[in-house]
Parts: structure tokens; sequence; C-alpha cells
């Protein structure tokens, strides 16, 4: 593993506007120990404000009693702008009447100092400040670039719509195809519209293989997307293989890469965009520029024999991966053993793999949007990386997937859950990227202060999804709340009001005292998060320990069965280990 590369933190610049040379003089003083800090000055409110403007400091240290332009009517014009209006602005001046700083408030200072201050004091403010200043501003991007992939995808949604309606048109012409040919072509319309209701990029996988293998009865498929060097398997499904399987248990994840070039079958389709329909890959023309490989079929003990395979295309009808379905089973009509895939096939699925890209496209930008949270996550806290968050979001849906069959869950509902649940699996530590860094990068053991301040973050993480306005959001506060808690009560935070939740401040340094939740009364999905977190992170290499084995996880997670974990998913993640280990393979990341 690559040790960590060091960077050094930017400086915290602060503007100083105080017309008196003797303030700033002393100020450079009280500064001058502090090496984060960096001072710039200005003794005029008009170059004050140019200045603000060009730099953009993370803190301004305005005085009041100016010539020309003075202190307060120089905060009004700097709320007045909007390059400037979230700004930190402290006041320093030697007036300490109440009513004065009281008005300063009013007008949008965001503190007031009596000058000169004791330097520890100032210091301590204008870190404080600047680090607010900072988090308002992240926030702020966070909420544009949420902004921008919303209007994304009201275009997506736009286009699926309008396919729709190319689809119901071509329907209207089809009076004289044959009536089979025209229930194809609805089915398709129903499935694609039924597509676009997933979210998470993976569920839009699953949902899009499933339901090509459907109305084309195919016994098998995958889904290959194109990356720079080539093209990688991402999503597979095998009816044959999986009814060979014990209760419980799940196909191993794969992954393979292939070069993107015409020499295999998915390589020729995303170079050339052409589809191809093949009855048999064992007897291919040597003529041809690609070839079937069969080392795959015999490490995982299949036979392939018909395929259908269709490129997937974006907006600007450029390829980004290709839809490959296996073996046809001839929808009754015909042997198994000699079905084919036909052209009628062939129509319906190059229709439905237009619908397919479109939702592909509008996932990733949800996706997107997700791992540039986990990004910033990441810079804070080198162990919640992107490849541990997708492993705990794939363990977590394969527990619920086996919990909902015991369950006897409603297909339609369980379909649902997986998809909001990998949403908030991925979320769940969300609440970090508000934990100071000298607790979030300590070295060494925290200390009782420090680990309660380290608990806010399921507060903090739940926080930020507060305003529920889809079932995702719920799903994803409840994981980011209640991951921490036991199922003997004896976890964090406990039972939380959400009107209580919003009248707590910005920052927090521990969780208030509440009523804690034990047993059934933990939401399912954090109850599931929970153990797919420990388990990720015990399995996991870290800088003061190795990975566990796993003998040494199964032994805890027994030991902590009633406890820390529900007994009843103990129990399926312990059914589920094999699988668990290829999650780890797939999304093994820099940081595993």
């Amino acid at each position: 593993m690559n040790a960590p590369t060091e960077t050094t933190a930017p400086k915290t610049l602060v503007l100083l506007v105080d017309d008196q040379p003797i303030v700033e003089a002393a100020l450079r003083r009280l500064l001058a120990n502090f090496t984060d800090l960096e001072l710039i000055a200005e003794r005029d409110a008009d170059a004050g404000y140019r200045l603000a403007l060009a730099r953009r400091p993370d803190v301004m240290l305005q005085d009041l009693m100016m010539p020309g332009v003075d202190g307060m009517e120089q905060i009004q014009r700097i709320r007045a702008n909007p390059d400037l209006a979230d700004m930190p602005l402290v006041v320093l001046s030697a007036d300490s009447v109440a009513e004065t700083k009281e008005r300063c408030f009013k007008l949008g200072a965001n503190d007031y100092l009596v000058k000169l201050p004791d330097a520890l004091e100032l210091v301590a403010r204008i870190r404080y400040h600047a680090r607010m200043g900072r988090a308002q501003r992240d926030r702020d991007r966070a909420m544009r670039a949420l902004a921008q992939s919303q209007s994304e995808l009201v275009r997506r949604n736009s286009e699926v719509d309008a396919a729709n309606r190319k689809l119901a048109a071509m329907n209207d012409l089809l009076g004289q195809e044959s009536q089979e040919q025209r229930e194809r072509i609805a089915e398709v319309a129903a499935l694609g519209a039924k597509l676009g209701r997933a979210q998470d990029l993976d569920e839009v996988m699953d949902q899009s293989l499933r339901l090509a293998r459907s109305f084309t009865d195919s016994d098998a498929g995958s889904i290959w997307m194109c990356e720079p060097d080539g093209l990688r398997l991402v999503y597979t499904q095998n009816d044959t293989l999986e009814s060979k399987l014990a209760p419980g248990e799940r196909l191993p994840l794969a992954d393979i890469r292939v070069p993107r070039d015409t020499n295999s079958i998915a390589g020729y389709v995303a170079v050339t965009g052409k589809p191809l329909r093949i009855e048999d890959v064992h007897a291919l023309d040597p003529s041809l520029p690609y070839h079937f490989r069969g080392d795959f079929d015999r490490k995982i003990g299949y036979t392939t024999r018909s395929m259908l395979v269709t490129p997937l295309r974006d907006a600007r009808d450029e390829v980004v991966g290709v839809l490959q379905l296996i073996n046809a089973c001839g929808r009754g009509k015909m042997p198994r053993e000699t079905a084919v895939f036909t052209a009628a096939d062939e129509a319906a699925v190059e229709l439905f793999a237009g619908m397919a890209s479109l939702a592909l496209e509008r996932a990733k930008l949800v996706r997107g949007v997700i791992m540039r949270t986990i990004a910033t996550a990441e810079m804070r806290d080198p162990t919640e990386t992107g490849a541990h968050v997708q492993r705990v979001a794939e363990c977590s849906v394969a527990m619920y997937d086996r919990w909902s069959a015991i369950h006897k869950v409603d297909e339609a509902e369980r379909v649902r859950k997986r998809d909001e649940l990998r949403i908030a699996a991925m979320l769940h530590d969300v609440g970090k990227v508000a934990i100071p860094d000298r607790i979030l990068k300590k070295p060494g053991k925290l200390d009782d202060e420090e680990y309660r301040h380290m608990q806010t973050h399921s507060i903090l993480g739940g926080r930020l999804f507060l305003e529920a306005a889809t079932p995702y959001d719920e799903a994803a506060r409840d994981v980011a709340i209640h991951h921490h808690e036991k199922w003997d009560g004896t976890g964090y935070p406990g039972k939380v009001d959400l009107s209580v939740l919003s009248s707590l401040g910005v920052e927090i340094t521990a969780n208030p005292n509440l009523v804690p939740l034990r047993g059934e009364e933990i939401p399912l999905f954090a109850r599931i998060v929970a153990v797919a977190d420990v388990y990720d992170a015990l399995t996991s290499k870290r800088a003061y320990k190795e990975p566990w084995t796993a003998e040494q996880v199964s032994d805890l997670l027994r030991k902590e069965s009633g406890h820390h974990f529900d007994p009843e998913l103990v129990d399926i993640a312990l059914e589920l280990q094999g699988y668990f280990r290829s999650v780890r393979e797939r999304f093994a990341g820099e940081h595993a």
C-alpha cells in the first residue's frame, strides 16, 4: 500500500482594514508566532473593499472609526455584494458600547472584538470563523453541484419521456406487423418506464440486465462499461449458476477487464457501435475480427452458446458500454439446447438499450454527487474512501436481499428498498466532515472528551437530511444517525427527536443525552450497515493494525450477536462471508 502523501495546509488569509498604522504593527506582532495565519492590510475602506474582492480572505478584521467610508457602511456594502456576503467579518474597534455592538451584528458582522484583544483569543476567533467560513463555502459548493445534478436529472428524465413518446409513436405504426411484435414493443416501453424509477447506479444496472433478460428469455447476461484503459465487466447474472447455490449464497463478484479493441465480442461492439447476434459462439468464422474467449466459462463451469450484444450510448450518441445477453431459452417455443436470439429480440433490445443508457447516465449523476461527497470526507479521514463505502454498500445490499427473502418481502418493495439502502449505506459516515482534524486524524487513541466529540458525526450526518424530501433522504438520515446503535441499547446516539435535532448549534462537541434504542427499535437499514461497516473495518489494513482473518471476524460476530449486532443479521453475514470476500476483491481500492 502506498504511503499517504503529506500536503501543506493553505494558510488562513486575514485582511485588516484599519486607518491606524500602530494597530497594523501591533497586530503583526500578535500574529507573528502563528505560522498558519497570513495578514494583509489596508488603511482605507475603499481599498480594503477592493482587496477583499481580489483576494477573498478567510477572515476580515474591520475597524469602525475611519475617514470617508466608516466601518458601518463597509459592513453594509460587503454584505450587499454576493461575492463577499458569506465572508466572515469581525469588527475590531476601541468602542465597547453595547449598542454599537448590537448594530454591527444586525448589519451582518460575525463577531466583535475590542482592540487590542489577547493574542490567543484573537487567533482562536480567527481560526473559528475561518473554519466556519470554509464549511459554509463547502456546503454552498455541494449545494450548487447538487442543483446542477438535479437540473441534469430533469433533462435526462425529459429525454426518457421523449424516448417513450417515440416508442409510442412507433407502436402506432406497427399495425402491419405481427401481434407478437407489437406486444414486444409495448413490453419494452413498460419495462423502460419501470427502469426509470431507480436512482442508484448498481440498482439501475441490475434492473437493466434483469429486465432485458426477461423479455428476451435469456439465461445469463452481463454489462461492460467503457473505461480509459479498456472495458470492465461491472455486472453479471446467471440463472443456471444461481440455481445451484445454497440458500443465502450469492455468485461472487467478478472483476474482468479486456482491451477496447475488436478482438473480443464485447470489444468489437464497443469499438464499432454495431450490435451482434450470434447463434453459436463456438462456431464463429475464423476470418471474423472478433473471437470468443472461453477461459471465463471454464473458470465458472458454464457453457455459452448464443449471444445478443448491444451497445449502450450516452446522450451524445457515444458508446459508453455494452449489454451482453447470453443463451436464449426459446420462450418455451423451442428446445433450450438449440434456442437462438431472433431479429425481433435484437430490435427490442436495441430500443431498450436506449432507455437503459439514459437511466444509467442519470444514475451516474447521482453516484457522482455521492462520490464527490465521499471524496471530501476522504481528504479529512484517509479511512473513509470510495472503495470502503462501496464495499459497505454492496455487503449491506447482499444482507438485505437475504433478509428480505427470509421475511418474504414483496419483490417490488425489495427492489425499491435495495435502491434506497445502497445510497444510504454509502453516506453513513458523511457527518465526519464536521469533525475537527485534531480528532479525526489523531494517530493514537482518543481520550474521553475527543471520543464524545467524534460521536457527534452521527447526529451531524443525520442533520444533513433533516428536511427529508424523498424516501432516499429518510433512509440516509436513519443510517447516518443510527449506524452506531447496539442491539442491547448501549450504542449511540439513541432516540432522536427531529425537532431537537434542528435546534442544535452549528458545532457541537457531544451528543445530547437521549433515551437508548435497542433491538428492533433501531431502523433495519442502520442495523444492517452497522454489521457491514464493522466487517469491512476489521478486514481492512490500517496504519495501526493488520486485516483480521475470516476466523477472527467470525468469532467476533458470534461474540457480539445479541449485544452489538442483530442476531439474525449476524447469521446472514456469516452465510455471506464468501461473497463479502469477492466484494473486497472487486472494490479493493488504495486503502484496502
